[in-house]
């Protein structure tokens, strides 16, 4: 009991930075477990150990929530990408696409991000509202992914066979279709050989 006492003062004492992590983090747990449709404010800040006071010190509404549920995935998306293109000056291009497969291999078990972003789909088709706001943060987001396949373009002097915001919209609707197949089928080719496949044809370079 002494343990549970003293926890709370140090949840109140929480800055505004980690207490909007924590309930983004309980969010996204709970979509993962769940549904979108089934979440709820209370249940939130019941998960993240925080009032719904606390709650509304960082987020508007569940739809602002919900947007920065998207935001920090999609945002992820520029970070990985950065990595995996990181010296690919030094290398041949078929030294980074080999790099962009092993990055691939190591999260193509992550159903957990596909399944993120279906589900605020499927949220933004019942929310007009969030639905532009979405759009919105991909556009944005995709937009500096898209700057990231320019450079592999220019530096390599690649003749891509679509505009780079294509390739980036194409490749991540496939990996999100690839990430959420059936594990159990042995038969399926690797996602990152599939994806690492149709990215070079997509780039000019089978």
């Amino acid at each position: 009991m002494r343990a549970m006492a003293a926890a709370k003062p140090l949840r109140r004492e929480y800055s505004q930075a980690a207490t909007r992590t924590a309930l983004l983090e309980a969010a996204e747990t709970m979509i993962l477990e769940s549904s979108m449709p089934g979440l709820s404010l209370r249940a939130v800040c019941t998960r993240a150990g925080f009032t719904q006071g606390a709650f509304y010190s960082n987020f508007a509404s569940r739809e602002d929530l919900l947007l920065a549920v998207m935001e920090r995935n999609l945002e992820e998306r520029v970070h990985t990408l950065a990595e995996m293109t990181l010296d690919y000056r030094a290398m041949t291009f078929d030294q980074t696409m080999a790099r962009i497969g092993a990055w691939l291999a190591t999260v193509s078990g992550r159903r957990e991000w596909a399944q993120m972003a279906i589900e605020l789909r499927l949220e933004a088709v019942r929310n007009p509202a969030l639905a532009r706001a979405i759009a919105a943060a991909e556009q944005r987001i995709d937009g500096l992914f898209a700057e990231r396949i320019d450079d592999l373009v220019g530096h390599f002097g690649l003749s891509p066979r679509f505009r780079s915001t294509e390739i980036v919209e194409t490749l991540l609707v496939l990996w999100r279709g690839l990430a959420l197949r059936d594990d159990d089928d042995n038969t399926s080719l690797p996602v990152a050989d599939i994806f690492i496949t149709c990215m070079r044809a997509m780039l000019g370079r089978p």
